[in-house]
């Protein structure tokens, strides 16, 4: 076993952080420690827990720089998309506090006097939280902080390929006055095994890709009493009907291609009406030079994670082969632009063309996360509805089309954890709920719905 992470940045190749993994010592001392904690912190009064979450939000306002900057360095991101992510943060917090959620009430919230048929969240116990590389702070701290909110201790377990912000995570929850009831590990798979597999822990939250999921659910199945929530991606369909906007081009274009593709609510399919597939592929065609970017920070793209992600990536394009808007049909899918040969950790965008026989193809069955978008014609709204039915993987959907009356007839129709009008697949709301269907998840959301993750239900009456 490793006895260190080594981050390499995805821009140079070169290294960014080294930090120590976590050993099964060191784990179950962690863990035995907020079990310890945890009976106090639930505890204490709803004021107080809010008051060190806001503390938390002013250590991520005033560490913004370095955060933006390792955002780039080490995750790839482009200088926008860094400081958007930097912001979400403090964000998340206010949502967290501000919005509503049923936090586990005081001992003063329940007088003796009070109505009968009441409801208490009680928070679960320890929670062990997993998160991803692709919004390596983002994601991790939106289920921290409602697990810290409503009453957990929580073990916080970064990306491995981040390491460098895992451990930055960790000094702005020690600045916040959270370390007694936070603790940032560090480590892979294995790392995540040691954790769940502890008998202290209650709840398990995590991130990531279909495989992840599988395994931690083999690793809890002799366990049900202990929550699994799992978001583990989507292939996500933009339906476009005939009455679409032209800037529908540059919303989809943006919704496949953005951060390299690297957001499991990137559009992978995009429908467009027979009659409109030639000028589709002209105008995203067009689209793609400027989703290519500089290999800057300051372009509008950068680099996938790794040089082995954007290999295993491009690997099942490759055997397919060069077509055009006349050949399509005679192939389930034609690559029609970009090159599957990338340099380092850049992914050149792809764009294909479905045909005959497309339905059954892996590549549109299997999430592939990077910059490749399919363009799929079809004859009439029904087919392409049917079409989005039969994806697997449910998270997002969108539908351009000029007729709101429309819009929202097709998306009671659709089940899919979020159907957008007029805009991306991509990107999602601290506010609302979030999570998706089919193999997209387990049923649990996250953002507004977080809480219910970490707390159970006790009526009172």
């Amino acid at each position: 076993m490793s006895t260190e992470l080594i981050s390499i940045s995805p821009w140079d190749g070169l290294e960014v952080a080294r930090v120590a993994v976590a050993d099964a010592a060191s784990i179950a001392d962690t863990v035995r420690a907020l079990y310890d904690a945890f009976p106090a912190w639930a505890a204490r009064a709803k004021a107080d827990r809010v008051e060190r979450l806001r503390a938390l939000a002013q250590t991520c306002v005033a560490a913004r720089a370095d955060i933006v900057a390792l955002l780039i360095r080490e995750a790839g991101k482009v200088q926008s998309d860094a400081e958007a992510e930097a912001d979400l943060l403090a964000k998340k917090i206010a949502v967290t506090i501000d919005a509503g959620l049923p936090l586990v009430p005081g001992p003063d919230d329940h007088p003796a006097n009070a109505p009968p048929g009441r409801i208490a969240w009680r928070p679960r116990g320890v929670a062990v939280v997993l998160g991803p590389f692709n919004f390596p702070l983002h994601l991790l701290h939106g289920l921290v902080v409602p697990a810290l909110a409503v009453g957990c201790t929580v073990v916080a377990k970064p990306s491995e390929r981040c390491p460098g912000l895992g451990e930055l995570y960790r000094r702005l929850i020690a600045d916040a006055g959270l370390a007694h009831v936070c603790a940032v590990v560090q480590g892979g798979a294995d790392v995540a095994a040691s954790l769940i597999a502890r008998p202290e822990v209650q709840t398990v939250a995590a991130v990531g890709g279909r495989p992840m999921g599988t395994a931690l659910s083999r690793l809890l199945a002799s366990r049900p009493e202990v929550v699994l929530a799992l978001e583990l991606g989507g292939i996500n369909h933009a339906l476009v009907l005939p009455d679409a906007d032209a800037k529908a081009v540059a919303m989809v274009a943006e919704g496949a291609w953005r951060m390299a593709g690297q957001r499991c609510t990137a559009t992978r399919v995009v429908q467009v009406p027979r009659a409109s597939l030639v000028p589709w592929i002209n105008g995203l065609a067009d689209e793609r030079l400027r989703w290519r970017g500089d290999k800057t920070p300051a372009g509008s793209n950068g680099p996938m994670i790794s040089t082995v992600q954007r290999d295993a990536f491009e690997q099942p394009y490759r055997a397919l082969a060069q077509g055009d808007a006349r050949s399509h049909a005679s192939s389930p899918l034609s690559l029609i632009a970009g090159d599957p040969a990338g340099a380092g950790a850049f992914a050149a965008p792809l764009l294909l063309v479905a045909g005959q026989g497309a339905d059954g193809h892996p590549l549109m069955s299997e999430e592939r996360f990077g910059p490749a978008l399919v363009l799929w014609p079809y004859d009439d709204p029904a087919q392409a509805i049917a079409r989005m039915h039969a994806n697997p993987y449910r998270l997002a959907a969108s539908v351009f089309t000029a007729d709101t009356a429309k819009f929202a007839d097709i998306a009671r129709q659709l089940p899919y954890g979020q159907v957008n009008h007029n805009r991306p697949t991509a990107g999602a709301r601290s506010d609302l709920p979030f999570g998706g269907c089919g193999l997209s998840g387990n049923g649990r959301p996250a953002a507004l719905s977080a809480v219910r993750i970490f707390a159970d239900e006790t009526v009172i009456w």
